[in-house]
């Protein structure tokens, strides 16, 4: 009796043990396939998928977040007829002909130029979308612009606030040095959001 009862106890520990293992190794795989899942989310959404993780306090709710924006976006925007398209790349010319003789001129168009785009996109999806949610959508579709499109936006800020107040020293020339950062990350926005 003793020999069964050893042999019973015996099986149960082994069954338990493989079952542990079996347990523990699906764990692990769902966690190497999460993992990857998250790497695969970094890549496709850049930086956005660090900000938006910040905001909303996990990785996991960051890419849920960002699924839902791209589903948002793609379900609206629409694509530039050839005829629009263009339309903007003579805006685009004469934003870019305005830059060597007046670039504070030209922050302001070429800011009208890519809000015009994104409006005519429908990357704006009523007029009373606030700023933040137009940089959101774009950065959901277009993450690899999102960081230039922000930056393109603070410098106009910033030059718009400047020429309101005195300017002295060497602001005229941080000032142009900024100006042709902007020009080249709006650029690369617009460039984004006319292709075909």
């Amino acid at each position: 009796m003793n020999t069964a009862l050893l042999v019973t106890v015996i099986v149960v520990v082994v069954v338990v043990v493989l079952l542990l293992a079996a347990f523990f190794a699906v764990r692990r795989s769902r966690a190497r396939r999460q993992e990857a899942q998250r790497e695969r989310s970094r890549e496709e959404f850049g930086s956005e998928y660090e900000r938006t993780a910040r905001e909303k306090g996990s990785e996991e709710e960051a890419e849920k977040e960002l699924r839902r924006r791209r589903g948002s976006v793609e379900r609206r925007v629409e694509p530039l007829s050839d005829e629009r398209r263009e339309h903007f790349e003579g805006r685009w010319g004469e934003v870019e002909r305005v830059f060597v003789d007046n670039p504070e001129r030209y922050i302001e168009m070429a800011d009208r130029t890519v809000s015009d785009i994104l409006h005519e996109r429908r990357f704006v999806a009523d007029p009373s979308q606030s700023d933040e949610e137009t940089e959101k959508g774009l950065a959901a579709a277009h993450p690899d612009v999102a960081d230039d499109y922000r930056e393109a936006r603070r410098i106009r800020a910033d030059v718009v606030a400047r020429s309101g107040g005195s300017s002295g020293g060497d602001s005229g020339e941080q000032s142009t040095e900024d100006l042709r950062q902007a020009i080249r990350q709006y650029r690369a926005v617009y460039g984004r959001l006319v292709e075909r």
